[in-house]
């Protein structure tokens, strides 16, 4: 009895961290479609399709001397549906971890309209899933899994 409850508890514990490992967020730069620094506010314009928070970025700060280098980073992905639409969203520069006082540089991408920062963003995944394809095995979506089976059937 005891050893099949072990051998229960590996299972699900295997099949969980499976899950965790597939549902990990690639993280990149966000395309930005503005950005202002006033006074104590921090404001990005971003495109969004229903699904980013605040808590979906990450401020990535690199000081070197007077100047403050920030990367805005995405660290949950949007999986909703909608069409891309302009969002502002405001921090602090203590939750940046910037001085307001000394001057600022963006590393991200800026794009002039939402559809572009949507395909933009989709590119640099594409780039970070490229270098990351050998570590899943499995395909993520159905056309990938369709083209996987009729390569199998053409190599039988």
């Amino acid at each position: 009895m005891k050893a099949r409850n072990l051998i229960l508890v590996f299972v699900v514990l295997f099949i969980g961290l499976a899950l965790g490992a597939s549902a990990q967020v690639r993280e990149i730069p966000e395309p930005l479609l503005g950005i202002e620094l006033d006074g104590n506010d921090f404001r990005i314009t971003i495109a969004q399709k229903g699904g980013t928070f605040k808590h979906s970025f990450r401020f990535d700060v690199r000081k070197s001397g007077e100047e403050q280098f920030v990367t805005v980073v995405r660290i949950s992905r949007d999986e909703c549906k909608m069409v891309p639409q302009r969002e502002v969203l405001t921090f602090t520069a203590e939750e940046v971890g910037v001085d307001p006082r000394k001057p600022v540089f963006i590393s991200n991408s800026f794009v002039g309209y939402e559809f572009g920062a949507d395909m933009r963003r989709y590119e640099l995944e594409k780039q970070t899933g490229a270098t990351r394809k050998d570590e899943s095995a499995a395909p993520a979506t159905l056309k990938e899994k369709a083209a996987d089976v009729f390569k199998k059937i053409g190599n039988d």
